[in-house]
């Protein structure tokens, strides 16, 4: 009788174990890559909206004053800080933020 050409039990198991903890760090992973998307759009200073969705208006997370001497026009930043949960986030985006520069 021959002997069998073939891997280990005990090989096959940690190859399985190996890829379930890749699938389980990449799905941490991905959730954290949304969070830091998120918090890198979002505006650090004043938001300024002429025209806020009606939901927004008694929040007061928008300002209708655009930028003036002593603040900076920041770029990137189009989401104001403390944002409900909506199901479309491009209505509620700023038109510009303004960072106090002193």
């Amino acid at each position: 009788m021959r002997k069998g050409q073939g891997l280990p039990i005990s090989t096959i198991i940690i190859a399985a174990l190996g890829i379930l903890v890749l699938i389980v760090i990449g799905a941490i992973f991905g959730g954290q890559i949304g969070k830091f998307g998120r918090a890198a759009s979002e505006c650090p200073g004043r938001c300024y909206n002429p025209n806020p969705p009606a939901e927004a208006l008694t929040l007061g997370i928008y300002s209708d004053q655009p930028c003036n001497e002593f603040e900076t026009k920041m770029s990137g930043a189009t989401i104001p800080r403390n944002l409900p949960k909506v199901d479309n986030p491009n209505a509620w985006k700023c038109t510009s933020c303004c960072l106090l520069t002193g």
